[in-house]
């Protein structure tokens, strides 16, 4: 009783049994307090959040008894926390970004099936940036695999490629390369290194722009190239097509003469026409037979004999069809003579005037053996009793020869032509409106055919004339690229980062070791209540014994006690305090700086083992000094 009541004095700073002196802490509503703790209960418990300020005094008076539990703790796992940050895995990055000016035959030409696109084709170029292939030979130039073997060609070993390949391997998962469009006309490559080594970063993000600088080229006309021949094969098909349809449409208009595609209503026009054209026909028919009917009615006028027989030696000779054609081939040479000699003077010896005199000879002879002949058949038809008009019927008649009959038989001979011609012209005229007819009931059925054939043909012209376009204007990018000018880089300059970690952040680490050591101070101020069996106010007394308190001393205090609790307070304490402050600070400020200035840091670290170093240097030149004077 006399060592609990020792510590109630010590802790309390008062005399028992004096609750609301200064200086000892008594809750309100305590027996303790007496009867105007018990008034101030009353009053407390109508007055709004009493249980919450209630819950926070308890945990502050728990605090101010046991706060050595809690300081001590709390510096400790700070340390702890800050140390242990030490060893986290640090994340780094670097990146770098640049510009492509894109070419517009590239971003503007037409796409098809099985073509891509050079939307597509920069997520292509920025895979192909990250594969094997492209990251083996920077790991080569950095030395990222160590050393490397090479063989008498001059190429690596199967050892230290596969090696390489591997080291590519692992760096190209923590190297990313992305492609956002600025403009249409304009690119923005970001290449981003994200990794645990903060020494490779800078270096591996400007070989890799490197890289994509030096390969973008060999892509880019790799691309073109398989559009130049992706479109002259689809030219070459589509002319294939087009003159596939135009052979189709030759062959159905070659057997359809009649039918046009363009105009069906031409069929009905051109039928009306060869049906107008039928009607002139017989119109002239007509007008040539009355013209014959007329010259004949004038011939036989023209020929009237009297009753009596007319012979051969009475007015004039009875001539044939023959007999007066050649009369009038012989009048016409003897006007023609005529005519020369009266319009050009020309004379008997003149080789033309010889030429028509030979033609009248001959026509002459020819004229006596017909009239010869004729007058062999006047006597064959006096002899049987016939008279002349048997000869005037078809296919001779008997003519009296005179120069108007002669007109006559001309003119009856030119009707008779007409009249046979106007006969073909109507057989013909009859096919052919025949022709149309039939056509005419089929037009439809070719029409569609028609139309088909032309859309083939229209559609293929189309394509092919698209294709070739498009391979024309990729030709001058190809022969760009073999030049060398016409990719454009806009570079933004080195390399970014790469020092200092993205992750952890020190906000974190610096917050959860202050929350892990409060954490661990709660955790000690509660055990080290739980565990406390102290009395420190007169209240736990009286509850502890069931029996009131009536009076109760202070703590007995001699001149030894006070210059030990001096001791503790003036030196002891602060050492301690100074000591656990210290080593949160200094690891603290070590966690801080390895995040946000790692040089420092490395510098800091460093400072022990270049101390030791010189001083075993120093020791080792004292025992050289030794032996040499030894």
């Amino acid at each position: 009783m006399r060592n609990e009541e020792r510590h109630y004095g010590k802790s309390g700073g008062m005399r028992p049994g004096a609750p609301g002196t200064p200086g000892l802490p008594v809750s309100p509503g305590s027996p303790g307090a007496g009867s105007r703790g018990d008034q101030q209960q009353g009053g407390d418990e109508d007055r709004p959040f009493s249980e919450i300020r209630r819950t926070i005094y308890d945990a502050l008076r728990l605090l101010s008894v046991h706060r050595w539990s809690f300081f001590v703790p709390f510096c400790l796992v700070c340390c702890g926390a800050f140390v242990s940050s030490l060893y986290l895995p640090r994340t780094y990055k670097a990146t770098t970004s640049f510009g492509i000016e894109n070419d517009p035959v590239m971003i503007n030409g037409p796409m098809s099936a099985g073509l891509e696109s050079y939307r597509y084709f920069r997520k292509s170029m920025s895979r192909d940036l990250v594969s094997v292939g492209t990251m083996g030979p920077i790991v080569e130039t950095l030395g990222l695999a160590g050393e490397l073997y090479y063989g008498e060609d001059g190429s690596l070993t199967s050892e230290s490629l596969q090696r390489r390949d591997s080291m590519a391997r692992s760096i190209a998962g923590s190297v990313s390369v992305t492609t956002s469009s600025a403009s249409e006309l304009t690119d923005v490559v970001t290449i981003a290194y994200t990794g645990p080594n903060s020494t490779i970063g800078r270096s591996l993000v400007d070989e890799t722009k490197a890289a994509y600088k030096e390969r973008a080229g060999e892509w880019m006309l790799h691309f073109l190239t398989r559009r130049s021949e992706y479109f002259a094969r689809e030219a070459q098909e589509a002319r294939g097509e087009m003159l596939s349809a135009q052979r189709e449409e030759a062959l159905l208009r070659m057997e359809n003469p009649l039918v046009d595609p363009g105009d069906p209503s031409a069929i009905a026009a051109r039928l009306t026409q060869l049906r107008l054209e039928r009607r002139n026909l017989e119109l002239r028919r007509r007008e040539y037979e009355s013209e014959l009917v007329a010259h004949q009615q004038l011939l036989a006028a023209t020929l009237a004999i009297p009753s009596g027989r007319q012979t051969p030696t009475s007015g004039g000779l009875l001539m044939s069809g023959e007999a007066i054609s050649l009369a009038s081939q012989l009048r016409s040479v003897e006007e023609e003579m005529l005519a020369l000699r009266r319009d050009r003077g020309v004379t008997d010896a003149h080789p033309e005037m010889e030429a028509l005199r030979a033609d009248s000879e001959r026509i002459t002879k020819m004229l006596e053996a017909q009239q010869a002949t004729d007058a062999e058949r006047m006597l064959l038809v006096e002899e049987r009793g016939g008279d002349e008009a048997a000869l005037i019927g078809p296919p001779v008649r008997g003519q009296v020869w005179s120069p108007e009959t002669a007109q006559v038989n001309t003119q009856i001979t030119a009707a008779t032509n007409k009249i046979r011609e106007v006969d073909l012209s109507r057989t013909a005229n009859h096919r052919e409106i025949d022709a149309i007819e039939d056509a005419k009931s089929k037009v439809f059925d070719h029409q569609e055919e028609f139309l088909r054939i032309e859309s083939k043909r229209s559609r293929a012209r189309k394509r092919m004339e698209q294709a070739e376009m498009t391979v024309a204007s990729v030709a001058p990018s190809i022969k760009g690229l073999l030049q060398d000018r016409m990719i454009h880089f806009i570079d933004n300059g080195p390399a970014r980062g790469g020092s200092i970690p993205i992750s952890p952040k020190a906000t974190t680490i610096v917050l959860l070791s202050l929350l892990a050591g409060l954490a661990a101070g709660g955790v000690f101020v509660i055990l080290a209540e739980v565990l406390d069996h102290v009395y420190r106010s007169s209240w736990q007394v009286a509850r502890s014994l069931g029996l009131p308190l009536l009076e109760a001393i202070d703590e007995i205090v001699t001149a030894q006690d006070r210059r030990r609790a001096l001791v503790q307070k003036a030196v002891v304490m602060p050492a301690i305090i100074l000591v656990c402050l210290g080593i949160t600070g200094l690891t603290g400020s070590m966690a801080y700086l390895s995040i946000k200035q790692p040089w420092t840091y490395e510098r800091l670290r460093h400072i022990p083992d270049a101390a030791i170093n010189l001083f075993i240097d120093r020791d080792a030149a004292t025992v050289d000094a030794a032996s040499d004077e030894g």
